[in-house]
């Protein structure tokens, strides 16, 4: 009898070779004044139904019961965003308007003071300010008028979708405290 033939153990080498990646090709300027190249990391909106996705991220109306700043900050919480995104966004909450999101033009901290504040750099705070306007938490508004026309005011908003999330929270919270 002879003995049975060695049998090789495979190897990284022996797999077939992957797909490389390519980077989207149209990049998109922001209105931060970041340049991003846009991926889509979800389904097109038009596959989850027309302007769903566009809906999701309008800004939701606050009841005149809720307070701005404890909604956006439990919908921060909510959202699922990086840690770095929810640090931009609870720093930014701190400048704004506790009754409707709108931080004043005078007192709005440029990226180096948010980036000293937060303990980022400010070249993170600025993707994490396209992150935010990007999911529809932070928008920049023109003037249309007045001594400032033309330029640009940061408004907090919540997104209509996690406006609704953080209602449904609170009431059963409501409901099991009862």
């Amino acid at each position: 009898m002879s003995a049975p033939a060695p049998t090789s153990r495979p190897s990284p080498a022996d797999m077939p070779p992957h797909p490389v990646p390519h980077p989207a090709s149209n990049p998109a300027a922001s209105p931060t004044g970041f340049t991003t190249a846009l991926t889509p990391a979800a389904p097109a909106p038009a596959a989850r139904g027309r302007g769903s996705a566009q809906a999701a991220i309008a800004p939701g109306k606050l009841r005149s019961s809720e307070v701005f700043r404890s909604v956006y900050r439990r919908g921060i919480f909510l959202s699922g965003m990086t840690p770095e995104a929810r640090l931009v966004a609870h720093t930014l909450v701190w400048y704004a308007s506790h009754r409707n999101g709108h931080i004043s033009t005078n007192h709005a901290p440029d990226v180096e003071r948010l980036a000293e504040e937060s303990g980022l750099t400010p070249l993170r705070v600025q993707v994490q300010l396209e992150v935010l306007a990007q999911r529809g938490w932070l928008q920049y508004r023109r003037f249309s008028d007045g001594p400032r026309k033309g330029g640009q005011r940061m408004v907090l908003t919540i997104p209509a979708l996690y406006l609704e999330r953080v209602r449904a929270v609170r009431s059963q919270a409501r409901s099991n405290g009862s």
